[in-house]
């Protein structure tokens, strides 16, 4: 008796049958040497894809330094971003409830969230002080500094840039710049960012880590 094999499920079926028996798909003939795909195996491999990506970007997150503008503290870079759970969307809006309408009260928020390294709440916080007053540039520097730990680099330059334009002497948002263009193998732009650190605060507390930084770029 003919056979032929399932396009969708791999089963083996009749010649003669239009419609797979196990999944329902159309019974288009494929190569008998094809392997056979067990039911849910493309979702397997998306889902392997997705980690290996997820690990990527926390190396990266992790593996330099982000300060806050305000404070002007490294982050450390041995602590990693911390995963979303399948209840962090509740969870955030939980965090979000009850918070300050006033300026003062939302950066102290922000702030608050940020060493706690919730990240993407701490954002939201001080986006919203930032549209009540954007003249600041160290709450605009916190605000890239947690798009960055997010994952969101091209934002964050965004931000960083925003802050030189308007007050090109802020250290920190130099050098967050450079962490932001190195993370993107943008390593001439990082090298300009971190020199420029360098002539305005040459004994801040990242200093000695952009000097590092800058003879990794030349060896």
């Amino acid at each position: 008796m003919n056979q032929k094999t399932c396009a969708g499920c791999g089963n083996s079926i009749e010649a003669s049958v239009k419609f797979c028996s196990e999944c329902g798909a159309s019974a288009v003939v494929k190569p008998a040497a094809s392997p056979k795909t067990s039911p849910g195996g493309a979702k397997k491999t998306a889902a392997r894809d997705s980690v290996i990506v997820v690990g990527v970007l926390l190396i990266v997150t992790a593996g330099f330094f982000v300060l806050k503008g305000q404070a002007e503290r490294p982050v450390d870079p041995s602590t990693e971003v911390a995963t979303d759970g399948p209840h962090a969307g509740q969870m955030s809006m939980d965090m979000l409830e009850g918070l300050p309408a006033d300026y003062r009260g939302l950066v102290e928020a922000g702030n608050k969230f940020y060493d706690e390294s919730s990240f993407a709440v701490a954002a939201e916080v001080y986006s919203r002080a930032l549209a009540i007053d954007g003249r600041s540039p160290d709450v605009r520097t916190d605000y890239g500094a947690c798009l960055y730990a997010m994952g969101i680099p091209e934002r964050a330059a965004d931000e960083f840039r925003t802050v030189i334009r308007t007050s090109p002497e802020h250290a920190i948002a130099n050098f967050n710049l450079g962490i932001v263009y190195h993370s993107m193998q943008q390593e001439d732009s990082a090298r300009v960012y971190w020199e420029r650190y360098l002539e305005l605060d040459p004994d801040g507390p990242p200093a000695a880590t952009a000097r590092e930084l800058l003879k990794e770029l030349d060896s």
